[in-house]
C-alpha cells in the first residue's frame, strides 16, 4: 500500500511540474500531445478519408518525425522518406529477379541493410530493409496502385509529422542561462584569487582550488555553447513569435562565448601562476607586499571586467576596461622597479595571462 502512495504521489509531483516548471516534464508531456496528434491525423488522413488498405506507414512516419526542433523535423522527414523510398524500390527490383518469397525477403534485407549503411540515412538506413521487408511481405510488389499508395502514406506521414511539430507548440530553447553561469563561474574564480593575494594566506583562501576550478570552467564552455547551438536550432522555421527573440539572444550568447573561450585559458595560466606565487614563502615580507597588493588589484579588476563581458551597457564596461589598464601599467610598473629576478619572473607569469584576458573581451 505504502509503494502504491508513493507512486501516485511521484506522478502527482510529476503532473504538477508539467504546469508550473518550464524543464524535462514538460517537455516529455509536450511530445506525447504531439505524437498523439501526429498519429491520429496521418491515421484519419490515409485510413478514413483516402480509406487505403494498408494505412499504417503514414501514422507510423509521423510519430517518428515529430522532434525536438522543426528544423530537425525537416531533416528527418527528407531523410525517412529518401529511406522508404529506397526499400521500395528494392522490393521491386528483387521481386522481379527473384521469384521465391522467401529468397526475395533474405536477399532484400541483406541488400537494404547494406545500403541503409550510407551515412546520408544515419540511423533510419534500417528502414530501408525494414520497408523492403514489409513490402514483399504483404505482397504490395505485384500491385501497382499498393507501391503507389505506401509512397503516400509515407509523404503524408512525414508532412503531418512536420506540421505538428511546426504548428502544436513547437518548441523555443532560450539561451543565456549557461552564459551566465559560465561568466559567473570565471568572476567568483578571479575574485578569489584576488582575495588570496591581498593579505589571505593560501590555507585560509583554498588556494589549491583555484587551478581545479579553472580547468573546470571547460565544462560550462561546452554547456553554453550546446544551449546556443539548441537556441539557434528551435528558432529556425520556427512560426511562435517568440524564436525571433531566441534568435538574438543565441547571437548574443554566441559573442559572449566566443571570448570567454580565450579568457577561460588565460584564467588558467593566470591560476598557475598566482599559485606558484603565494607557494613562495622564502621571501622577506617587504618584497612580497607591494608585489601581491598590485596583482590582486589587478585580478580584481579583470573580475570586474570578466562580469560586464555580456552586458549591453558600454559605459560600465568601458570603464571596467579602464580600470584593467590602470592596474596593468600599476603591475607593469612594480615588475620595472623590482630588483628581485624571482619577483619579475613571478609578475612576467601573471602580466602574460592579464594581457590576454583584456584583449580577448575587447
Amino acid at each position: 500500500m505504502a509503494v502504491i502512495v508513493d507512486r501516485i504521489r511521484d506522478t502527482a509531483t510529476w503532473v504538477d511540474r508539467v504546469f508550473r516548471f518550464r524543464g524535462h516534464e514538460r517537455y516529455v508531456a509536450l511530445q506525447v500531445v504531439r505524437c498523439t496528434v501526429a498519429a491520429v491525423v496521418a491515421w484519419l488522413i490515409t485510413a478514413e478519408w483516402l480509406q487505403f488498405q494498408q494505412a499504417f506507414l503514414a501514422p507510423y512516419v509521423a510519430v517518428f518525425l515529430v522532434e525536438a526542433t522543426v528544423l530537425r523535423s525537416l531533416r528527418q522527414a527528407a531523410i525517412q522518406v529518401g529511406a522508404v523510398v529506397a526499400g521500395v524500390l528494392l522490393a521491386v527490383a528483387v521481386t522481379r529477379l527473384v521469384t521465391s518469397s522467401t529468397v526475395a525477403i533474405g536477399v532484400s534485407v541483406a541488400v537494404g541493410y547494406l545500403l541503409g549503411r550510407w551515412s546520408r540515412f544515419e540511423s533510419n538506413g534500417i528502414w530501408v530493409a525494414i520497408t523492403a521487408l514489409l513490402v514483399i511481405a504483404t505482397g504490395a510488389t505485384g500491385s501497382p496502385v499498393l507501391l503507389g499508395e505506401r509512397l503516400v502514406e509515407t509523404a503524408i506521414g512525414a508532412v503531418v509529422g512536420v506540421l505538428v511539430t511546426a504548428i502544436v507548440f513547437p518548441p523555443v530553447y532560450p539561451a543565456g542561462a549557461e552564459t551566465a553561469a559560465l561568466t559567473a563561474e570565471l568572476r567568483d574564480l578571479l575574485r578569489d584569487m584576488s582575495s588570496g593575494c591581498c593579505g589571505v594566506t593560501a590555507a585560509e583562501h583554498g588556494r589549491d582550488s583555484w587551478v581545479q576550478r579553472a580547468r573546470g570552467i571547460d565544462r560550462l564552455l561546452h554547456r553554453a555553447v550546446d544551449e546556443s547551438r539548441w537556441a539557434h536550432e528551435s528558432a529556425r522555421f520556427n512560426p511562435r513569435p517568440s524564436a525571433a527573440h531566441t534568435r538574438e539572444q543565441a547571437h548574443r550568447s554566441d559573442r559572449t562565448v566566443d571570448r570567454l573561450w580565450y579568457v577561460s585559458s588565460s584564467v588558467e595560466s593566470l591560476a598557475y601562476a598566482v599559485e606558484t606565487m603565494t607557494d613562495d614563502e622564502g621571501e622577506p615580507a617587504e618584497l612580497r607586499e607591494r608585489p601581491r597588493q598590485a596583482i590582486g588589484d589587478l585580478i580584481a579588476a579583470l573580475a570586474d571586467l570578466v562580469e560586464h563581458l555580456g552586458d549591453d551597457a558600454d559605459d560600465a564596461t568601458g570603464e571596467a576596461d579602464r580600470l584593467c589598464e590602470r592596474r596593468l601599467a600599476e603591475l607593469e610598473s612594480v615588475a620595472a622597479e623590482s630588483t628581485d629576478p624571482r619577483v619579475t619572473a613571478q609578475l612576467g607569469a601573471v602580466l602574460h595571462p592579464a594581457r590576454r584576458i583584456i584583449g580577448a573581451v575587447r
